[in-house]
């Protein structure tokens, strides 16, 4: 991770604005009710970010953009609500997957207190396709919140039966 991307990150974060009405609407218009009721747990640092992705998705897609694949990007960190951590929680997580490695800290995932909370963190992907699949979502947001981090140049798709544009644009739109 770049130190410019995680300094706009967090600033990102700290000041980002809520939804306005008319862009609720358009998530709730693109998501199945099972997915909006996950999707609006989130802090409003993340809805603001997923709103942003998914916009991304759909401009670069055009008139080819499916909802699924405008849900896969709304979805794909909906995981984070269960390490209950607010932003400096995640800055401290983040270092530590620096540090570390994603797959060590992801590896406490289960322990209590704060290693427990940073590994949930670290293991987002997995935690939020199952919190998906539970409220019966589709199976490409679920998936694709599954996989998110995994889909780069070797991995490319990672299982997903999506064109090959379509997984470029979902990482590329991420920024994350």
């Amino acid at each position: 991770m770049h130190a410019v991307h995680l300094t706009r990150r967090f600033f990102g974060s700290v000041f980002a604005r809520s939804l306005a009405p008319d862009e609720i609407d358009w998530v709730a218009s693109t998501l199945t009710p099972a997915e909006f009721d996950v999707w609006r747990r989130q802090p409003r640092y993340d809805l603001r970010h997923s709103f942003g992705v998914a916009r991304r998705v759909e401009q670069a897609l055009d008139s080819e953009a499916e909802s699924q694949w405008l849900a896969a990007a709304l979805v794909h960190d909906v995981g984070k609500v269960e390490a209950r951590l607010g932003i400096a929680g995640r800055v401290l997580a983040t270092i530590f997957m620096i540090v570390r490695g994603r797959a060590a800290v992801r590896a406490w995932r289960d322990r209590p207190g704060w290693r427990g909370r940073f590994g949930r963190y670290a293991d987002h992907g997995p935690i939020g396709a199952a919190m998906l699949r539970a409220a019966g979502a589709r199976a490409v947001p679920a998936r694709w919140a599954e996989v998110h981090h995994q889909a780069n140049a070797d991995h490319l798709g990672t299982g997903l039966d999506l064109p090959e544009a379509v997984v470029l644009v979902l990482r590329d739109s991420d920024r994350d």
